[in-house]
């Protein structure tokens, strides 16, 4: 099992960031993390917008440091009394600095409060898409007044094997232990129910039912449509069965992980997915196949992210490089 040593929380002023406080303390307390507090200052075209020199906006910035560590302090001896967290200060674009802190400090989970933009039909705005593509650590970004447990807990997997023979790496394998690992950890010290459902389809089913140039019998494209869902059914049992040597057997039977498996397109079934099994968190792997020729990446992903209403956990492959730092 995956160990969590190093949490950064990242708050805001202008945000919940008691809920994200509140995350932090739980998931710590469970696996004995350090935990580091995080504020970013944006002050991009600040200088200019005051028309100050470099020197001038240098010690403004200097001053609005400390006042930020000040206020975030005080706040955090109200929040949690006793505790002992470091606390740093950025100043810059709030992605990009949490993004160079993980990488510099080698932090095991980001955990944020998703900023409240309601005038958006979506939970996640740019800034926070941002974060979600680019931190190469898990992202646990809450959904704004979850405060409470999670009791249900939805894994997504992808067990399509449509280009397997490209994935030399097993990357999307283990990418979907990955996911797994990380949700039987936030199951277990939540008491939630935990859920594992996976999308499949057929590769070319409409091609070969409707295509111009196609003459295959009907019975025989049947015959691979029913193969191909065997095949998927089979790998995420024994995806699922396999979570006994990473977990153990006895956090297996006590997780009783529910299977759930249906046809169509992620980005459409796993929110329906979410809902149905009224999922208070998702986690799941933001890019896959990595590596393979020619194959767009994220695009599913960042589909679904558009359409969930509940917090989510955001899982890289291994050896995933952000960008940031290019």
């Amino acid at each position: 099992m995956k160990r969590i040593n190093n949490i950064l929380c990242v708050v805001d002023e202008n945000s919940s960031s008691d809920v994200a406080l509140i995350q932090t303390l739980r998931i710590a307390e469970e696996t004995q993390a350090d935990i580091t507090v995080a504020s970013v200052l944006n002050v991009t075209g600040f200088a200019r917008a005051f028309g100050l020199n470099k020197d001038e906006s240098d010690a403004k910035f200097a001053a609005m440091i400390v006042e930020r560590r000040e206020a975030v302090e005080s706040w955090l001896k109200q929040n949690a009394p006793g505790k002992k967290i470091k606390v740093d200060i950025f100043c810059g674009i709030e992605f990009l600095e949490i993004v160079k802190s993980v990488v510099k400090n080698n932090y095991d989970l980001v955990v944020k409060c998703a900023n409240d933009v309601d005038w958006l039909d979506r939970l996640f705005g740019s800034d926070d898409m941002q974060l979600l593509r680019k931190c190469p650590c898990p992202v646990l970004m809450l959904k704004p007044g979850q405060t409470g447990i999670f009791r249900n807990i939805l894994a997504t997997v992808d067990v399509n094997d449509a280009f397997d023979e490209l994935d030399i790496n097993r990357v999307q394998e283990k990418l979907n232990e990955k996911v797994l690992d990380y949700a039987a950890i936030f199951s277990i010290s939540e008491l939630a129910d935990l859920h594992v459902g996976s999308v499949w389809d057929a590769y070319g089913e409409d091609y070969l039912r409707m295509g111009t140039f196609s003459d295959m019998p009907e019975e025989k494209v049947n015959s691979y449509v029913d193969r191909a869902r065997r095949d998927c059914a089979n790998k995420l049992e024994l995806l699922v069965s396999n979570m006994t040597k990473l977990l153990g057997k006895d956090a297996v039977e006590y997780l009783g992980p529910k299977v759930h498996m249906t046809k169509g397109l992620p980005e459409k079934e796993i929110p329906l997915m979410a809902i149905t099994h009224n999922a208070d968190l998702v986690v799941m792997g933001t890019v896959a196949r990595t590596g393979i020729p020619g194959f767009i990446i994220g695009n599913t992903a960042e589909s679904i992210l558009e359409q969930v209403h509940c917090s989510i956990l955001a899982i890289k492959p291994d050896g995933f490089q952000t960008t940031v730092l290019n």
